[in-house]
């Protein structure tokens, strides 16, 4: 199964982390998508101020302890 990752932050922003080869049609699809669970009664004019960053998921993830700046090594995992 393929699958897409959708941030949304209050600051409009929308970031959308797609596999590596997907199609833009696909990817235009995903966008309206989520415009319509963002906003589902907005107007273009209300629309025009989102903000999309696409990108291709990354192979590997990490995640970082901030107090010890460190790398949890139980939490690093393959995508």
């Amino acid at each position: 199964m393929r699958t897409a990752e959708v941030h949304y932050g209050d600051n409009g922003h929308v970031d959308l982390a797609v596999p590596k080869g997907t199609k833009m049609e696909d990817i235009t699809k995903l966008q309206t998508m989520v415009i319509k669970q963002i906003n589902p009664r907005g107007c273009q004019a209300c629309l025009s101020g989102v903000h999309f960053n696409i990108r291709e998921q990354l192979e590997k993830v990490i995640k970082v302890d901030l107090d010890k700046m460190a790398v949890i090594k139980d939490a690093v995992a393959q995508h």
